[in-house]
């Protein structure tokens, strides 16, 4: 079988056919250069020579209503009927939410696609985990065995135990982050940069001048961002009880707990070691391959990967 996927994010989306072979056919566009998620997906298709499809999903980052979907940070809108004619009049058309993907991603994911940064302390208590992904906005999902709820966690307050810390850093400017996303993310890393500095900087150029050492401020940013990051986590620790572990995906994700910043991370999940024991027990890895909600988005769409 051949299922065609997509993963479409605030900046770029990505394209991919999914077979018994594996991921084929690649593909990753600026999503600037298409006035519709529908241009981007025919220059794909017109690309290629496509073979007879099974079923198609699309992962969306914001919120799937039905048979409906739209980016939440992004004019593109989406619909299971305009998709199924894009495709010939495909049958098995499914639109999810990129971490509803994601969640579905994570039982056909290998060693070499994670990275573990702290091991549990001691068998996993239960079958729930959490995705959280940091890339242009924010969001989660969680999962219990096959079973993938899902969330709209970026739009939530930032939570009090966070608030304060930031406080602590930034004054009064702690007053522009309002939801988990305002700050858990590529504009909101740009945002506390902005705070702490008076630098206006997109995400991915803190993160490389942070990766080069060329920049005090970005340093000061991103070590900033790990240390919340790691407040945020313990209360997910709390919030979800996922001691089959919390999974981070997404390039600030990456960016910043796949760097020494990872220290911070963890100094601030151990602070309080009233319950050091609870948090010991919940092992946190990065999904390091930028085509695992693909892989979650062919499972959606009935693909399963071949045991070896």
């Amino acid at each position: 079988m051949t299922v065609l996927v997509a993963d479409v994010g605030g900046t770029n989306a990505r394209f991919a056919l999914v077979s018994d072979q594996g991921v084929g056919h690649a593909t990753r566009v600026e999503n600037d250069r298409y006035a519709t998620f529908y241009a981007a997906l025919q220059a794909y298709l017109d690309g290629r020579d496509i073979p007879k499809l099974s079923g198609a999903c699309v992962a969306v980052a914001g919120p799937v209503t039905g048979d409906h979907a739209r980016l939440t940070n992004r004019d593109w809108d989406f619909s299971v009927d305009r998709l199924s004619d894009t495709l010939s009049g495909l049958a098995n058309v499914q639109l999810v939410n990129d971490l509803v993907a994601l969640g579905h991603a994570l039982p056909a994911l290998g060693a070499s696609q994670l990275q573990e940064l702290r091991g549990a302390s001691g068998p996993s208590l239960n079958d729930q985990a959490v995705v959280a992904g940091l890339g242009t906005g924010f969001n989660a999902c969680v999962t219990k065995g096959d079973v993938v709820l899902e969330l709209e966690l970026g739009h939530a307050s930032l939570p009090a135990s966070v608030a304060g810390v930031l406080a602590q850093e930034v004054g009064e400017a702690a007053d522009r982050f309002r939801s988990i996303e305002d700050l858990f993310s590529g504009r909101g890393l740009s945002r506390l940069h902005a705070a702490l500095s008076g630098r206006d900087l997109p995400g991915p150029e803190i993160l490389q001048a942070f990766a080069d050492g060329r920049s005090e401020a970005a340093r000061r940013a991103v070590m900033l961002t790990a240390r919340l990051m790691g407040v945020l986590t313990r209360e997910m620790v709390f919030q979800y009880q996922p001691f089959h572990g919390i999974h981070f995906a997404g390039g600030a994700a990456r960016g910043i707990l796949g760097s020494q910043a990872i220290e911070e991370f963890s100094a601030a999940l151990d602070h309080d070691g009233l319950f050091a024991e609870h948090v010991a027990q919940v092992p946190i890895r990065l999904i390091t391959d930028d085509a695992a909600a693909l892989l979650g988005a062919a499972r959606c769409a009935g693909w399963q990967k071949e045991e070896a």
